[in-house]
């Protein structure tokens, strides 16, 4: 279970990245997502948002809800995985085009288990660090690497993430992520809003 929860921490790594003539920061996304835990298939939502405070300092927020139903004994047992993680974060522009970000965030994972008529629920808190880059290949098309670390109750997680955005305009944005973990894969397609 534990394992379960430190995954879906990662699916919050892949966070929002956008741009249009320049990286920016400020934005809002949703996003489908959908894990590979194990053999297990878990699909859901998530949003997220980040915004700069001032030129390099930014906050980032976001929530994901994944979900699987799986058959024991011949009953559906659906599990359902909810991560919050608020966060802080510090951007450097390696050029006009390239930055290099880092941050720092306080991730809470709540996994609730029902079926056989009965239902229980499990919470943990932790942090997470994350570093990458993103760089706009030119004015349509963004790309972002990052490794993230992920330290949930007593167990870890290391996570390497490549993210794609195709910018239609300066508002609004298209991606498709992949991250992968120790124990999961993620992939997500979200829909981006700047402000």
């Amino acid at each position: 279970m534990k394992k379960l929860l430190v995954a879906s921490a990662l699916l919050l790594a892949m966070g929002s990245a956008q741009a249009a003539d320049k990286v920016r920061w400020d934005s809002v996304s949703a996003s489908y997502e959908s894990l590979d835990l194990d053999g297990s298939k878990f699909t859901g939502f998530g949003v997220s948002g980040t915004k700069l405070l001032n030129e390099n300092v930014f906050i980032t927020g976001s929530y994901s809800s994944l979900s699987d139903d799986m058959k024991v004994f011949g009953s559906t047992i659906d599990l359902e995985v909810s991560t919050l993680s608020v966060g802080a974060g510090y951007r450097y522009a390696l050029s006009s085009n390239t930055d290099f970000f880092g941050v720092v965030s306080y991730v809470d994972l709540t996994a609730d288990v029902s079926g056989f008529g009965a239902s229980s629920d499990a919470s943990e808190n932790g942090f997470g660090l994350e570093g990458g880059v993103r760089s706009l290949l030119n004015e349509q098309f963004e790309l972002m690497g990052s490794i993230s670390y992920t330290d949930i109750g007593d167990d870890s997680e290391v996570g390497f993430g490549v993210k794609g955005i195709y910018h239609f305009d300066d508002k609004f944005s298209a991606s498709l992520g992949y991250l992968s973990g120790d124990d999961a894969d993620q992939i997500s397609a979200a829909v981006i809003m700047f402000f």
